[in-house]
């Protein structure tokens, strides 16, 4: 059960992260094609969850 809670949490930290950060780039207003709005996202998703977010759950876990 604890590995499904730890699944769910990274989960919903990925899709909060997605998500603010696709709407904060369609706020600028500008155009973009889906392909470079998808790097812009995961180059910032990606690293700030191997890095930051994961290991900051897994202390908290225990």
């Amino acid at each position: 059960m604890a590995k499904l809670m730890f699944t769910f949490k990274v989960w919903l930290c990925v899709w909060f992260m997605v998500t603010g950060l696709s709407f904060c780039i369609i706020r600028m207003g500008t155009p973009m094609p889906l392909v470079l709005r998808t790097l812009i996202v995961t180059v910032i998703v990606a690293p700030s969850m191997v890095y930051v977010i994961i290991p900051f759950l897994q202390r908290k876990r225990g």
